[in-house]
């Protein structure tokens, strides 16, 4: 019986253990193929898949799978406090030999949350697009390609912010003048793009005719007066993953949106990610001149 005692505190401080840590995150990662090199927040996780991956508390984490003659995948992940989740990453091939040099540095501290992501605004993924043309005043009409939406930017002269990701079908047109079309695209090395259009003058009928003016359009035409600024404000959109905007019912493109011109007043936003059938929908108010920036998150 005096044997027996002697085991019992060693009994309760394993059981102890054994209870502690159930609360804890826990990701169970399996990779494709199985000897690829998984870190969390740039320290490697030790093992082959799968990766029990436990945190020592919830929040957002950087994740990263590589391995040699395959694309590197790097993705975050938020996980709650208890939560136990299963995922798989496949790697694809490619042609060329990832650089694995110098190797992730091994650490067995627990990685720590990341911060909250910083704010896309203002101008975050965007370029300067300057617009000019001959003669000036000429309407200014974007969209993306082959998309039957579009959005009037203005007139000649002006300077627009275009998303850097994919490219963007600029329309350049005027009464009595052929419509000039041109596809631009962020450059490489960065900075701004210029495009200075010279328009033509229309044909008169018949064969053998000369270019005749427009007599809705003056040789010399009177000043553009462009609209108060008072009365409009402008509305920039971000998410993540990427979504469709709507703007009281008009489909207006996918974020990134970069000040798009609104009339003060209510209007109803509509942001919908049909990759993960996710619908969100908002009412806001522009004040005269005001820049309002909404980011969503459909994780």
């Amino acid at each position: 019986m005096y044997g027996l005692a002697r085991f019992v505190p060693a009994l309760i401080a394993l059981a102890l253990v054994a209870g502690c840590g159930k609360s804890d995150p826990v990701l169970v990662l399996t990779t494709v193929p199985p000897d690829a090199v998984v870190a969390v927040e740039d320290y490697a996780h030790p093992g082959d898949s799968p990766h029990e991956i436990v945190f020592k508390d919830e929040g957002r984490y950087k994740l990263s799978v590589t391995r040699d003659g395959y694309r590197p995948v790097e993705m975050f992940v938020t996980i709650k406090k208890g939560e136990r989740r299963e995922q798989t990453v496949e790697l694809v091939a490619d042609g060329s030999v990832i650089a694995t040099d110098p190797p992730i540095p091994y650490s067995p501290r627990p990685p720590d949350p990341l911060p909250p992501p910083p704010d896309p605004f203002p101008g975050q993924g965007t370029y300067r697009l300057n617009v000019s043309s001959s003669p000036s005043g000429a309407d200014v009409i974007v969209r993306e390609p082959g998309s039957p939406d579009s959005r009037n930017a203005g007139r000649t002269p002006l300077t627009l912010n275009l998303p850097d990701n994919r490219p963007t079908e600029v329309v350049v047109s005027m009464p009595g003048y052929k419509e000039h079309k041109r596809l631009v695209m962020a450059p490489l090395g960065g900075g701004d793009v210029n495009l200075d259009v010279s328009l033509s003058r229309k044909k008169g009928p018949g064969p053998g005719s000369q270019d005749l003016p427009d007599p809705l359009v003056p040789i010399n035409p009177p000043p553009i007066v462009p609209d108060d600024p008072g009365s409009y404000g402008y509305l920039s959109v971000n998410a993540n993953p990427w979504c469709a905007v709507h703007v009281d019912g008009k489909a207006m493109g996918n974020t990134p949106l970069v000040r798009v011109k609104l009339k003060a007043g209510h209007h109803t936003l509509l942001m919908e990610n049909r990759d993960q059938g996710k619908r969100r929908k908002r009412s806001i108010h522009v004040r005269p001149g005001e820049h309002i920036r909404v980011v969503e998150n459909f994780d």
